[in-house]
């Protein structure tokens, strides 16, 4: 009889595998691609920076290799439909229970921006898919068809981020309660609703 239990050792390099893309995912929502540090992501992932850069190549690659991971749970997570104002909504609520996943999101679109059209592949394929789904839902009849695409997707993340997104300088000045995540729920879905509902 086979044995289909996994070597130890092989065992051992995937838990030290995912402790490097989970300490890389919070170095890199400390402080973005240019600031993160290998060796401060070998210290926190107990593993040799040796290995990461066997494993991964470089930073950039690191960082790629944290999105996809990123995007891929998310797209779990939150699978998009033809309810765009659900889907938004649900989108928030993420953020709000992982900040860090927001963060990373931003900086992934900075660097990119910096890139010059060098993105990722299964990024760019992702959003592809996304588009697809709005154009679906926009044939369907369940939202506005006037929107562009692209351009209906961009204010739906944006809405979904918002509260994440918005300057510590205004949080501290608002009439809202600190913990007041219903009504800033509410805002989000009513914001969403505004712009994914077909017009008369």
């Amino acid at each position: 009889m086979v044995s289909t239990d996994v070597p130890r050792d092989q065992l051992r390099g995937r838990e030290t595998k995912q402790r490097v893309l989970k300490a890389a995912a919070a170095e890199f929502a400390e402080h973005g691609v240019a600031g993160a540090r290998i060796n401060r992501i070998a210290q926190t992932a107990a593993a040799s920076k040796e290995r990461i850069y066997a494993w991964f190549g470089d930073k950039d690659a690191l960082f790629d290799q944290v999105m996809q991971t990123g995007l891929d749970r998310l797209a779990h997570a939150v699978p998009i439909d033809t309810d765009l104002v659900e889907y938004t909504v649900q989108l928030h609520d993420y953020f709000v229970a992982d900040p860090s996943a927001e963060r990373v999101a931003v900086w992934a679109w900075l660097h990119d921006a910096a890139a010059q059209g060098s993105f990722s592949a299964g990024r760019v394929d992702g959003y592809r898919r996304k588009l697809d789904v709005i154009r679906d839902a926009q044939r369907s009849g369940l939202v506005e068809p006037t929107w562009k695409p692209e351009e209906l997707l961009a204010l739906l993340l944006a809405i979904a981020s918002s509260w994440e997104r918005a300057p510590a300088e205004l949080r501290s000045v608002s009439e809202s309660e600190p913990d007041d995540s219903d009504s800033r729920r509410a805002a989000v879905r009513e914001a969403a609703r505004r712009l994914v509902e077909p017009r008369a």
